[in-house]
């Protein structure tokens, strides 16, 4: 990989110790995929959540913290492991709370923003269209490159930290316009979706396209940003997808054909019985739940309000509890307007800065969880401690409310 002198001289320790760890990770990295170089990035959005890192990852962001490591661009970061203010309410042991506050302390001292959250597009960290970003939340990749036309790879724990010291970031994947052709069709051909189809969409995709990137056709006009949020993360959480060209929506992409520069496309129909075997592969048992979990990723505002609808005049059953996932930002927004005093007066709680996929949900005591997100449901399921419901937020409400 070729680097300009200023990156050499980073490389041989003359921008300081945190400097060149990071100019040692990336062009390892670089190397590996075949980068020719490394390219500026306007943004960075990190990982520090003790759940996925353990004490390897306290180290490695602490070095960069110790050694005077800054980010050089605005950078955000993921759900913590736990509710940053309410965590010993939620029974979150204390030996666990301290790593994760030993992860917050780092990544604070390295300047970057107060926002823990997945959904940070909608929050605080706001890239332009065209821009290159450098970003670890698999959902928000999807979301970058698909809906707000920026670039992104997917940056893996470590990579992330080097390049927002750095500001740079190898230029491999989805930054080459070659790789961001669509390579194969998906046609929508059912209406009438809850909030469930669109999570089971984006599964399906993921689970079909394999590494091609795909278009989707057929979206209503109706869709929202929340909606499409949620299908990119099913779609990121059942396979390697960073990308999905949504006709009408994708900067660039107005057919099938801008998606594919005019190639035939093989075209795969994303018909009701095969969300359905998404919903039945997804579900692991019939047992009631006691625990459901909503907003991975993070619940918005206008999420929230929905939820709260759902739930005023309504109490939780016995036996269950009712967590809703959020940024502290639509947290704040919910306390202000009675959103969240209703949804509260139901049972359920909101907590915010963490995510349940990233939470120590077996040492908390849960064994069955029910969540409308396919994203929780096979990232849970696949670690084989809790057992997982994969259901309608309707059909949710139904079963654990009065």
């Amino acid at each position: 990989m070729h680097l300009d002198s200023s990156q050499e001289k980073l490389l041989h320790g003359e921008g300081g110790e945190a400097k060149q760890f990071a100019m040692e990770i990336v062009t390892k990295v670089g190397d590996a995929v075949g980068a020719d170089s490394l390219v500026p990035i306007k943004s960075a959005h990190v990982l520090a959540h003790y759940s996925s890192l353990h004490d390897a990852g306290v180290e490695v962001l602490e070095r960069f913290a110790d050694s005077g490591g800054k980010f050089a661009v605005p950078t955000s970061v993921d759900p913590a492991s736990i509710d940053l203010q309410n965590w010993k309410s939620f029974g979150i042991p204390e030996e666990y709370a301290h790593q994760q506050f030993r992860l917050c302390d780092a990544y604070a001292k390295m300047g970057g923003m107060k926002c823990w959250t997945c959904v940070q597009y909608q929050v605080c960290n706001f890239p332009k269209q065209g821009e290159t970003v450098a970003w670890a939340e698999s959902s928000a990749v999807v979301f970058a490159n698909s809906v707000l036309g920026c670039r992104s790879n997917k940056i893996t724990a470590g990579m992330d930290l080097a390049c927002a010291v750095l500001g740079l970031t190898p230029k491999f994947g989805m930054l080459e316009n070659e790789n961001r052709v669509a390579k194969v069709s998906f046609k929508l051909g059912i209406r009438d979706l809850d909030d469930l189809d669109y999570r089971s969409i984006g599964f399906f995709i993921g689970r079909n396209a394999g590494a091609r990137v795909p278009v989707l056709l057929g979206l209503p006009g109706s869709i929202s940003s929340d909606q499409i949020k949620h299908l990119g993360a099913g779609a990121a959480a059942a396979g390697p997808v960073t990308m999905i060209h949504l006709p009408g929506i994708t900067p660039g992409t107005s057919t099938a054909s801008d998606a594919a520069a005019g190639e035939e496309l093989e075209e795969i129909e994303v018909t009701r019985s095969g969300l359905d075997d998404i919903k039945s592969d997804l579900n692991q048992t019939s047992e009631p739940p006691d625990l459901v979990a909503f907003g991975v990723p993070h619940l918005s505002a206008g999420e929230l309000g929905e939820l709260a609808k759902m739930l005023e005049g309504r109490k939780l059953k016995a036996g269950v509890k009712m967590y809703a996932y959020t940024s502290s930002q639509a947290y704040d927004m919910a306390q202000r307007t009675g959103i969240a005093s209703t949804i509260e007066r139901s049972g359920a709680r909101i907590t915010h800065s963490t995510d349940a996929e990233i939470s120590p949900l077996r040492k908390l005591g849960f064994k069955t969880v029910m969540t409308n997100s396919a994203k929780l449901a096979e990232i849970v399921s696949s670690e084989g401690e809790i057992k997982m419901r994969y259901s309608s937020q309707k059909d949710i409400m139904a079963e654990v409310t009065r």
